[in-house]
């Protein structure tokens, strides 16, 4: 029978099953020549499975098992499941056992892992086969069918779907690859926060991230882009718009802002020039037989000055005017005719001489 001991949890922790010796006199009565046959075949099977069998089956040790299993009963009894969870565990390792894998499915029950305790339930039923004991057997699988009963609608279920699986497609969550058939299926997972993460060869990767509560059911669904589709929808984007265009194409935003400049500056040189005007009306006047300035007066530095600001405010305002014009023709243009191809570009180029200031205009419209 079971041993039982109250836990915070509220069940009783359950006792690891005692240690016994199997038989090793269940072939006895057999002829010497089928037991020189079988002595045969063991002898084979040992030599070209020994080895493989040792790399693939866990070491048992079920006396150091038993003496983990008790040492963490004692510590879960005093409230020390960081420290006792553990030892559940490692006992296990070293020799499965129903009854070990129900205390480790409670362990994980009171951490919050749902559809982890609930596999280690369904676990214990398989370990359960091998109990020695009806009595106890029976008792352990009524306990474990319980508890699977209690956390089946409390556990989160998630399925994840792939609209229009391309070939090739790699579903990953939490970092684990799910088999093709799992897709569309609702299936347990542990309350908290979640990735989803799909790819595909010639596609872009999706990730997604969900949180789900207790007795939440949801479904992901994802679409994974052809990279080359993705990246034939940017480019044009990036060739001919500028930030915050619009669509309008980036030659006539530059020609805008070197119109504005240009004007700008025919500005400064007009009020230069109306300074160097004001400059000789008040130092110079006209005399019968000429021009009078006052002594010390440079009257030929003022005049050039006059004459050369002059000339800059009219070719440098005209060059702007143009420039802002060609500006405006990009974008009516990028409005009234988005689907053509767009121009090959309009740029105009400044020029300022000793003696005036204009722009040249090159391109295709």
């Amino acid at each position: 029978m079971a041993e039982t001991t109250t836990s915070p949890l509220g069940r009783g922790l359950l006792a690891a099953p005692s240690l016994q010796l199997a038989d090793t006199r269940r072939g006895a009565g057999r002829a010497p020549g089928m037991s020189a046959v079988a002595g045969l075949a063991s002898a084979v099977a040992v030599i070209l499975g020994g080895s493989a069998a040792r790399a693939q089956e866990p070491a048992r040790d079920p006396v150091a098992a038993e003496a983990l299993f008790k040492a963490a009963r004692a510590l879960v009894d005093k409230g020390d499941y960081a420290a006792g969870c553990p030892k559940f565990e490692a006992s296990l390792a070293l020799n499965p056992s129903a009854s070990t894998m129900i205390n480790l499915a409670r362990c994980h029950e009171r951490e919050g892992k749902l559809a982890t305790a609930w596999h280690d339930y369904n676990r214990a039923l398989v370990l359960n086969r091998e109990t020695a004991g009806e009595q106890r057997r029976r008792s352990l699988e009524e306990i474990a069918q319980k508890e699977i009963a209690a956390l089946e609608p409390r556990m989160p279920k998630l399925s994840i779907v792939v609209e229009r699986a391309p070939s090739g497609v790699e579903v990953q969550r939490d970092g684990t690859t799910l088999p093709a058939a799992a897709l569309g299926e609702p299936l347990p997972i542990d309350p908290g926060p979640h990735e989803i993460r799909a790819s595909a060869p010639g596609h872009q990767t999706e990730a997604r991230a969900i949180t789900l509560a207790e007795g939440q059911t949801e479904t992901v669904a994802l679409t994974l882009r052809p990279v080359a589709a993705a990246g034939a929808a940017a480019a044009p984007a990036k060739a001919s718009e500028a930030p915050g265009g619009g669509g309008v194409p980036a030659w006539a935003w530059a020609s805008g802002a070197a119109g504005i400049a240009l004007v700008g500056a025919s500005v400064g040189f007009l009020i230069d020039d109306l300074s160097a005007i004001s400059a000789l009306r008040e130092s110079c006047r006209e005399v019968p037989g000429g021009t009078y300035c006052k002594p010390g007066y440079d009257f030929a530095a003022d005049n050039a000055r006059k004459n050369r600001d002059l000339g800059l405010f009219v070719g440098l305002g005209g060059a702007g005017l143009v420039a802002m014009g060609v500006a405006v023709y990009g974008i009516v243009r990028s409005d009234g005719d988005k689907e053509s191809a767009p121009a090959q570009g309009a740029v105009a180029l400044p020029w300022i001489a000793p003696s005036g200031a204009g722009a040249s205009i090159s391109g295709s419209f």
